[in-house]
């Protein structure tokens, strides 16, 4: 764990456990997210939504929703303007394209009313027609009609992996599942527009404002400066917010229709079947092996559903031939149409089913060769990424191996599945690795240090709930030399210098780099303004002799002797020093990524076959670590997460309709409290200049791999192998 070290008072910013910046608004209610932007003067609306997953809408009747009160407008397909951009739309259709009903949910018409209430009403007075169509409910009754992934990285080969499979001496051949999860934020998504003349201001849910607004400019046909996009504080993510979906586009058209300022929020039920969703898997993992566990071929095969108007591939193999040693590798990926809504990122898209299979046939194969699982996987080690031969910049797993094997207290463990019982209980030690390759994206950031001492940091990142603008503020400080304290931060809108974006475990080391090349800029304006200036006791010293903290400028060997930033600022009348730091990442020909390595206790009702996660032990190498405490409670979060889809959490289609049968948190389990027992998380700091902080991603690779540490220890609990999420209790008993 990175301590601050101190000195006279100093604490070094990078890596303190800093309370969140926006902290305080949060437990006092004064936080904003997109639904609580007012905007004078806004009306509001309301979707309606098809009760179908596959028809033609014969006729739509509105009338009577027109004649209702407040209403101002009811837009569908054949009224809405023209779709004028150029710009192939990020679901794959323009909403209220046509007349055809492509999945449950999909909106068919929007009401504009003057009052949310009146919107809602007029909804339900919308009139439908329906011809049912031809319908592809599920996944596993699309299996007749799959094509290849046209993912170019979904077909990989090194070695003859069928033939290293088949002449090996032992051979594991599983087939796994997992369902289609759902995003559930807390926070559902909203969107504000409103026009002025040929200008557009755009609040809304999003994850990468600069994105944004390009879609919507292309979707509108105008130029990209005349749209500023904000994005307030947003609750809640995983993904579901980076694509401006539908409900946006139809907000921002609604607003020039009843020229008016729109806002439109979904309900819950909407954003389940309307903003994306990991897409459920199939697959296929074969390990050939010699009698004492050497690896020699991989075969990792996957199927997913995708939506009608999309080829969307879960990346399920993708991490397969980079991880561990062996010298033949076989990935493929096929996908077939489903009459549901697009899928879309979530959370460790691709690697959290993936590397699901994968660490579960690994352990398969410790125990088909009386090997440790922990051993087993230092044995096939990687010093780099073997898909192209790039050496790692760092790898930190073997550490996190030898970390989580002490404090877990692995040695405590019997091999022999079932041997472990308390009472009625039965219990089982399982584990697995993860590993999540680095994002590189440019970035901008401006700081400007003002004559009052403090300084303003402008950035357009978006805080999603895992600490960026914290950390930010952080690097800020540390860079500039000032208290953390002293730094307000402006960000989520297209009016501040260009972040890199809020996913793919990208901003900190992307953003937060832009900002350290801002303060950095910042502070040698400011040191070579004193030591060029007669007056100010740091004159003709030497840039590189110049230290500063806690705002003040001195000598680093005789700290006695120096200045406040205030005092050099108002001496020459200066209001502020303005610096932007500029961050364009080079490809350096090594490979970057995060590495985790999770043990798991469960104990399990010997009659009812009810799983519960008591102990749980992650160890990360993400490089640097920024901040102690927003760092451990990233980590926690996403363990959380990923228990969640391993123990209870699925959308639900019927299988003859296609029609969700769990849209809604009523239907749509996830953990509690309750369901939670002890999370430790544990870092291992490598030196890393991946970027120039020195830090990687952490907000992915802390749920890969964890839905396999749970999975492998039900089957050391119980020895009985369940290759199906969730492992619900009938499962369970049925494996």
């Amino acid at each position: 764990m990175t301590t601050a070290p101190e000195r006279d008072g100093w604490t070094e910013p990078i890596g303190a456990p800093l309370d969140r910046v926006e902290a305080a608004s949060k437990v006092t209610g004064r936080a904003v997210y997109t639904g609580d932007v007012r905007v004078p003067g806004a009306v509001n609306a309301s979707l309606v939504t098809s009760r179908l997953a596959s028809a033609r809408i014969r006729s739509i009747d509105t009338a009577a929703a027109e004649r209702a009160p407040g209403v101002l407008a009811v837009i569908t397909h054949e009224n809405r303007p023209e779709w004028t951009g150029s710009l192939e739309p990020e679901d794959g259709r323009w909403p209220l394209d046509d007349d055809r009903v492509y999945y449950g949910g999909q909106f068919v018409a929007v009401v504009v009313a003057e009052t949310l209430q009146q919107a809602e009403h007029a909804v339900t007075l919308v009139d439908i027609d329906y011809e049912p169509l031809p319908v592809v409910p599920t996944l596993a009754a699309g299996l007749n009609d799959l094509y290849p992934s046209p993912h170019p990285a979904m077909q990989y080969s090194r070695g003859d992996a069928e033939a290293g499979f088949t002449s090996s001496a032992v051979r594991i051949d599983s087939s796994f599942t997992t369902p289609d999860y759902s995003h559930a934020p807390i926070e559902p998504s909203a969107a504000i527009a409103q026009w002025d003349g040929d200008r557009l201001t755009v609040h809304a849910s999003n994850q990468y404002v600069y994105r944004a607004r390009g879609t919507v400019a292309a979707a509108f046909g105008i130029p990209e400066e005349n749209i500023t996009f904000d994005t307030s504080l947003i609750g809640g993510a995983f993904g579901c917010k980076i694509q401006v979906w539908g409900y946006t586009l139809l907000t921002v058209m609604a607003a020039r229709v009843v020229d008016r300022p729109v806002r439109l929020v979904l309900t819950r039920k909407q954003h389940f079947t309307t903003t994306g969703h990991m897409a459920g898997t199939r697959q296929r993992v074969r390990i050939g092996a010699d009698r004492d566990g050497r690896m020699r071929a991989i075969v990792h095969e996957t199927v997913n559903g995708t939506s009608v108007h999309t080829d969307y591939t879960e990346r399920a193999p993708m991490t397969t031939p980079d991880v561990y040693a062996v010298d033949s590798v076989l990935i493929g990926a096929r996908i077939t149409k489903v009459n549901k809504g697009s899928p879309a990122s979530m959370r460790t898209p691709g690697d959290l089913a993936g590397q699901f299979a994968l660490e579960s046939a690994i352990d398969e194969l410790a125990y088909a060769t009386n090997s440790d699982p922990v051993e087993l996987r230092r044995r096939h080690f990687a010093n780099a990424d073997l898909s192209n031969g790039e050496p790692w910049t760092s790898n930190g797993l073997p550490r996190c191996y030898d970390l989580g094997v002490r404090e877990f207290g692995w040695e405590r463990r019997d091999p022999r599945p079932g041997s472990m019982r308390d009472g009625d209980e039965l219990i089982g030690y399982g584990m697995a690795g993860g590993c999540r390759h680095d994002g590189y994206d440019p970035a901008r950031a401006r700081i400007e240090l003002r004559a009052d001492g403090r300084a303003d940091l402008y950035t357009s990142a978006q805080e999603i709930g895992g600490g960026t603008l914290t950390i930010l503020v952080q690097i800020a400080a540390s860079h500039l030399g000032v208290d953390p304290g002293r730094i307000t931060i402006h960000s989520g809108s297209t009016a501040q210098p260009m972040a890199a974006p809020t996913y793919g475990s990208a901003a900190t080391g992307n953003t937060g780099s832009a900002v350290l090349l801002a303060g950095q800029a910042v502070r040698s304006a400011a040191i070579r303004l004193a030591i060029g200036d007669t007056r100010s006791p740091l004159h003709g010293a030497a840039e590189d002799a110049v230290d500063v903290e806690d705002g003040r400028m001195f000598l680093t060997a005789r700290p006695r002797t120096g200045e406040t930033y205030t005092a050099l600022l108002r001496r020459h009348g200066i209001g502020a020093l303005s610096e932007t730091g500029q961050y364009d990442p080079v490809e350096s020909g090594r490979a970057s990524a995060s590495f985790a390595a999770h043990f798991t206790e469960v104990r399990i009702d010997s009659g009812l076959r009810r799983v519960r996660v008591v102990r749980h032990l992650s160890v990360i190498d993400c490089g640097r670590v920024m901040n102690a405490k927003t760092a451990s409670n990233q980590a926690r979060g996403g363990i959380i997460f990923a228990i969640g889809g391993a123990l209870m959490e699925q959308i639900t289609p019927d299988p003859v309709t296609g029609v969700h049968l769990s849209p809604a948190l009523t239907d749509y389990h996830f953990p509690v409290h309750a369901d939670v027992g002890d999370i430790q998380v544990r870092f291992v700091e490598l030196p890393d200049d991946t970027h120039p902080l020195g830090t990687k991603g952490l907000g992915e690779v802390c749920s890969i791999g964890v839905a396999a540490s749970v999975a492998n220890a039900v089957y050391h609990a119980t020895g009985r192998r369940v290759r199906d999420l969730p492992i619900t209790p009938e499962r369970l008993l049925h494996a």
